[in-house]
């Protein structure tokens, strides 16, 4: 009998006993990416100086856009940059001379990590004046125009961007021959801001 106590603990099976509890997975949080994502919507907003160099010059513009993701998903493939984006917007200028709101077909290309460069072209509608006014109003020709440039953005922290932009608005008489009877145009540059969701 004592024998058979001596030996008890050898054979009462592993699992009656408790176990040591177990450490808790170590979760590390994923670094913030600031790369810059074009397969995001974003809305933008900014400043322009508007009409640079022309009669509308000493100006101010407000501006509005919202971005589309890429038209279509591709691949991380080297061509990908070739997809375009859709962008909607305006520009309101605080002195009462061209506002105009614009489509554009935008191409978005990633550079080195927090920085992307763009270039877009599209129609523009806009309020401004055919023939002009001296000093006060461009002379734009058309009531449709083109609404074409670039930009170079840099990404500060993850999803917002501060985007350094120049736009020409003009009816392309000069190039393509729309047989507009004026072509002044209006050279706009400025900052926007960016938030991408």
């Amino acid at each position: 009998m004592q024998a058979a106590a001596l030996l008890w603990p050898a054979v009462v099976p592993a699992a009656d006993f408790p176990s040591a509890p177990r450490a808790a997975p170590v979760v590390v949080p994923a670094a913030p990416s600031y790369a810059y994502d074009p397969n995001r919507f974003e809305i933008r907003f900014g400043v322009l100086a508007h009409g640079v160099g022309g009669w509308e010059s000493g100006t101010v513009d407000l501006s509005a856009d919202v971005v589309t993701p890429r038209l279509w998903a591709v691949p991380p493939v080297w061509w990908d940059l070739l997809v375009p984006r859709l962008r909607f917007g305006g520009a309101v200028n605080l002195d009462g001379r061209t506002s105009f709101a614009y489509v554009d077909v935008l191409w978005s290309v990633p550079l080195v990590e927090r920085w992307f460069a763009e270039g877009f072209i599209g129609p523009a509608v806009h309020n401004g004046k055919l023939a002009g006014e001296p000093g006060r109003f461009a002379q734009l020709g058309c009531s449709v125009l083109f609404h074409a440039g670039g930009s170079i953005g840099f990404v500060p922290i993850p999803r917002w961007s501060v985007i350094a932009t120049f736009e020409h608005l003009s009816n392309g008489n000069s190039v393509v021959g729309t047989n507009c009877p004026q072509n002044q145009g209006l050279n706009n540059y400025g900052l926007k801001i960016g938030y991408s969701f």
